[in-house]
This record gives C-alpha cells, sequence and structure tokens, in this order.
C-alpha cells in the first residue's frame, strides 16, 4: 500500500484565496462590480486574460474594451466571473508543459466546462449556465495539485489508466494513496469553496448519484450538466481512453438524459462544435 501524500493548498501559480471571493461575489450587492475589479486587478496575468477573452469575437460587442470596469459593465458579473475563474485555473494548470496533462487535464476541464455551460442552456437551466461553466473548469482541480506536487508518480498514474488498467481514481491511489477526489474535497474546504462545490470536486462524476442521499437522488441541474459534459469528453478519448459508441451512449442514459438528446449530444458535429469555440481556441494552449 502506498502512503498518502501530502498536499499543500497553497502551493499553486495563482492565488487561490482569490477563487472563494470571486465565487463568493453578490450579484445584489452595490458594490460587487468595485470588488469583482479589485480582485483582478491583483493578479495581473489573470486581469490580462480577462481582457484578452474578452476583446474576442465571441464578446466583444464591436467597440475595444480597454479596461476591467468598461469588460464588467458591457459584459456583466456573471461571464466575468467565469473568465476570471477561467484564468486562475489556466494559470494553475500553465505548471505543466506535459502534453499528456495538458490533453487529458486541461483540455478535457476546458471542454467540459464549455460543454457542461451549453448542456445546461439546451436543457432549459440557463440561470446556471455560468456556475456549470465554473464547475467544468474545477472539476479536476485535484488532479493537477497530485501532478504539481508528485509529477513522476502522476505520471506513472496517468500511464497506466490509459492502458485500460483503471480508472484514474484507482491508478492515482495505486501510485500517489490518495485520488483527486479526495484532493479536491480538501481544496473546496482549504480555498473555503461554496461547500457545495464538493459535489463538483470531490465526487466520483461518472458516477454521481453514489455520493447522493436515498432521499436527495435528483441531480442539480449544474451536477446533471456537468456529469454529461464529463461523459462527453472523457467518452471521445480526452481525458479517458475513448469509449466504444455503445458505451458512450449508456453511461450518458444512465444519468437520466432521454436517448434522442444522448444521440444529439453523441452527433460528430456537437463535438465539432466544443472544439471549434473560440474560447477553446484561445485558452487550449496554457503555455501560449
Amino acid at each position: 500500500m502506498v502512503e498518502q501524500k501530502k498536499i499543500d493548498y497553497r502551493n499553486v501559480a495563482s492565488q487561490p484565496d482569490i477563487i472563494s471571493k470571486i465565487v463568493k461575489i453578490d450579484n445584489d450587492s452595490p458594490h460587487c462590480f468595485g470588488d469583482l475589479d479589485r480582485l483582478l486587478r491583483s493578479d495581473q496575468g489573470v486581469a490580462s486574460l480577462v481582457l484578452r477573452v474578452a476583446n474576442s469575437a465571441i464578446y466583444n460587442r464591436g467597440r475595444p474594451i480597454k479596461t476591467l470596469p468598461i469588460a464588467i459593465t458591457l459584459l456583466g458579473l456573471n461571464v466575468i466571473r467565469s473568465l476570471a475563474i477561467l484564468a486562475i485555473t489556466r494559470s494553475i494548470f500553465s505548471r505543466s508543459k506535459n502534453k499528456l496533462i495538458q490533453l487529458h487535464v486541461w483540455n478535457h476541464s476546458l471542454l467540459t466546462a464549455i460543454a457542461s455551460q451549453r448542456i445546461c442552456v439546451e436543457m432549459g437551466n440557463s440561470g446556471k449556465a455560468e456556475e456549470a461553466f465554473v464547475a467544468g473548469l474545477l472539476h479536476d482541480v485535484g488532479k493537477i495539485l497530485l501532478f504539481s506536487h508528485y509529477s513522476e508518480a502522476y505520471l506513472s498514474a496517468m500511464d497506466y489508466l490509459l492502458t485500460g488498467h483503471c480508472s484514474s481514481a484507482e491508478a492515482e491511489q495505486r501510485f500517489l494513496g490518495m485520488d483527486h477526489y479526495y484532493v479536491g474535497q480538501q481544496a473546496v474546504k482549504e480555498w473555503k469553496l461554496p461547500a457545495h462545490f464538493v459535489q463538483y470536486m470531490g465526487i466520483n462524476l461518472d458516477e454521481p448519484y453514489c455520493a447522493e442521499t436515498e432521499e436527495s437522488a435528483q441531480l442539480s441541474p449544474v451536477q446533471l450538466s456537468l456529469a454529461a459534459a464529463n461523459s462527453l469528453t472523457k467518452g471521445a478519448g480526452i481525458g479517458a481512453s475513448p469509449w466504444d459508441p455503445d458505451t458512450r451512449k449508456v453511461k450518458l442514459m444512465t444519468l437520466g438524459l432521454s436517448s434522442e438528446f444522448c444521440d444529439y449530444l453523441l452527433e460528430d458535429l456537437f463535438m465539432q462544435g466544443l472544439m471549434e469555440n473560440e474560447l477553446y481556441q484561445q485558452c487550449a494552449h496554457v503555455n501560449s
């Protein structure tokens, strides 16, 4: 049995307390815009990426956005909040130049975020779409924390799982004595994120109902969108070895989605749209 490793939850590329503060900003507060502006300015890299993405075709409103207050005013608090979390998580992942980590952890997280947001909208839950995006970005942070502390052991675990021996959690337990679900649970506590974020960062999304009690077996809109997006991207071979088409559909239907909606998600055009999304194109390469 491998001895459980130790994780320093403050040892990340950006300030983790910013994530908590940005997530907790009250949209109804008269100071919300000023609070977000101040937090973004505290990290130059985060502020720079927010402005860069805000000026991309996907968000630009026909005029250059040169300052954070203008970006917040034009795009709104929720969009800028999501872009800020994107910038922070991207800075965490940018520590690694390893191609396997970039593809199966960062690209997987980014695609899952975009897919989770879109699925949430498609299912009629537009009001939760931005949280679904943030949940996708953060759901695998436990993996990068493990990798950033124990890169050699984590790459061994990844090689092991990609050869089809077992799940990522089983491989992590084998080589590190803990898994990314446990690390994600601890990160929610250490970073003082809202307690319900443990349902995004600290559970097995392939079997999300296992984390529910019998009295509350219904997944929330964000949990359902995230679990579906995670399954979709892993099945496509981004985050895991690819699954055959029948397995991909069965896993989606296990979440309670209709056969017709599963077929829609599994169409090549849906995944192609995610890959061609400008946000993905701008941010997939963490070292550019």
